[in-house]
């Protein structure tokens, strides 16, 4: 799982994304920092391995000019900076975020095998190409010249490919979506579209809060400022700086959207007895086991983040940052939460 913001509006994004980032990364990911920003009808990315100060070191904040933008901080999956989000198609017209797995749809990764061979014979340039033993092996993402592209690589070139078509970024994003299945939400900017944000959520936590500079969005509540409004599952949509939400039905796509009574005290009582866990664990080992069933299409992350805003919001938790190590042997930034004393 990842973790990511995004904002489009009257300032300049990059200050917004990255500072959001930095009170997000350590909640599920912290080992790979980016960032893109549309900026005179172009396109405009940076990122690295190692968490957001990190990330700091390297660029210039000022330099990263333009008012629309994503961020994205990634778990320690290995390889280059080419592997961290975001994502850009080939053109340079169409950027991506994304945070998920594949999920229950891992049984066949067929379709995505079939468009990235495509992609690649067409002369597209996916950019996170890189050796396999770097990084998880998987046959259906290995290429002709023997690397192992991003799964994300290959959805925001297929979508920028449909893009070009036609110039509609619903049809482009639900075109790319309907066949390249996820347990996941991505979030898209277009580089001819300064102030939209495009969304595809199939199951995953995404909010939006329109403000008077403009709109926010990101995985938690203590992300933006002002009111976090959920976007529903099964969507495809956007939202723009000067106030629309614009949703559509994904798909016809059977979720359980139940959240199961006895989640909250089940993570308390997992801290208890494990202090010092990672939201990923107590996801786990206290959420999952609350009555979602395996092999379904349901909101378990989803609810493992409310359970714990649920308790920071009650002032019954703290965390600890961890510096450690990465894959590549770069640190990443983690949170591991605690109960307080007398809680």
């Amino acid at each position: 799982m990842c973790v990511w913001s995004a904002y489009a509006g009257k300032k300049q994004a990059a200050p917004i994304l990255l500072d959001a980032l930095k009170k997000t990364e350590g909640f599920w990911a912290g080992f790979y920092t980016g960032m893109a920003v549309c900026s005179d009808g172009k396109l405009a990315f940076e990122k690295c391995v190692g968490h957001t100060g990190i990330f700091e070191e390297q660029f210039d904040l000022a330099k990263i000019a333009g008012c629309t933008g994503i961020a994205h901080s990634r778990t320690n999956s290995g390889g280059g900076a080419d592997r961290a989000h975001p994502y850009v198609g080939t053109e340079g017209i169409v950027a991506l975020i994304s945070q998920g797995s594949i999920g229950v749809f891992a049984d066949d990764l067929s379709h995505y095998s079939e468009v990235a061979r495509r992609l690649y014979d067409s002369g597209r340039r996916l950019r996170s190409g890189c050796d396999p033993r770097l990084v998880r092996p998987n046959p259906a993402f290995i290429m002709p010249d023997g690397n192992q592209v991003a799964l994300s690589d290959i959805v925001v070139n297929e979508i920028e490919v449909e893009y070009m078509k036609h110039g509609d970024m619903i049809k482009a994003m639900r075109s790319a979506s309907s066949y390249m299945l996820e347990e996941s939400c991505s979030i898209c900017i277009f580089a001819d579209k300064p102030g939209v944000i495009g969304f595809i959520n199939m199951n995953q936590r995404v909010g939006y809060s329109f403000e008077e500079d403009g709109v926010y969005m990101g995985t938690t509540q203590g992300a933006f400022p002002g009111a976090f409004m959920e976007i529903p599952g099964n969507s495809v949509g956007y939202v723009t700086a000067d106030g629309i939400y614009h949703r559509e039905e994904l798909g016809n796509f059977k979720i359980n959207s139940t959240i199961p009574d006895g989640i909250v005290p089940a993570m308390i009582a997992c801290l208890k007895e494990n202090p010092g866990l990672l939201l990923g664990n107590l996801c786990d080992q206290a959420v999952r086991p609350c009555g979602f069933k395996p092999g379904e299409l349901d909101y378990h992350a989803l609810a493992a983040y409310r359970a714990l805003e649920t308790l920071v919001a009650a002032d019954m938790v703290r965390y600890e940052e961890v510096y450690s190590p990465g894959s590549t042997g770069i640190d990443g930034r983690s949170f591991r939460w605690y109960l307080k004393e007398g809680k």
